[in-house]
């Protein structure tokens, strides 16, 4: 018998490969096939099977967007994000409607959470590894840099690039 196909049915029924199976689709339907059901999504939209959602419920996108590889769209069970129409997210981009507080009395994994929407507008571009934080308006027409941290709100048609995110020209 081939020695690959003699592992694979040495390894592949083994009970502790069974669990770490199961654990991995558990955690792919919290992470993508749930949320996406609940999200409200336009005509046209494209999710990356590796984007990872929060609550989904809490998640609007518009038509002809596009989510791409290796995206996190995490809303929270307090905020909202609102993604435009014809928006495109290159891999990697990141978008957080919440954030851990900073007491010094507690450990950071028991910290409280702050909550704050997001909205971003119509025909955007986000390039691939930025990150959009909790509380910004990203307004229609907008390119966001590849890298950049967007802290603030962006003005429409605006270019903006860095860390954190500055406006540095307009779209023609």
């Amino acid at each position: 018998m081939n020695k690959y196909i003699f592992e694979v049915l040495r390894y592949g029924f083994w009970v502790e490969a069974v669990k770490a199976w199961a654990a991995k689709y558990a955690w792919y339907v919290h992470d993508h096939i749930a949320p996406l059901s609940r999200m409200k999504k336009a005509p046209g939209t494209r999710i990356h099977p590796t984007a990872s959602m929060r609550c989904g419920e809490n998640i609007e996108i518009g038509e002809n967007s596009h989510i791409n590889q290796y995206c996190c769209v995490w809303a929270s069970p307090g905020s909202k994000i609102v993604l435009g129409a014809n928006l495109l997210m290159g891999p990697g981009v990141k978008i957080f409607s919440s954030n851990h507080s900073k007491e010094s009395a507690k450990a950071m994994n028991e910290q409280g959470w702050a909550e704050k929407g997001i909205v971003i507008g119509n025909d955007v571009w986000i390039g691939a590894n930025s990150v959009v934080v909790a509380g910004v308006r990203i307004a229609d027409g907008a390119v966001i840099a590849a890298g950049a941290v967007v802290t603030k709100d962006i003005p429409e048609y605006s270019i903006a690039a860095g860390v954190p995110a500055k406006v540095i020209g307009k779209r023609r």
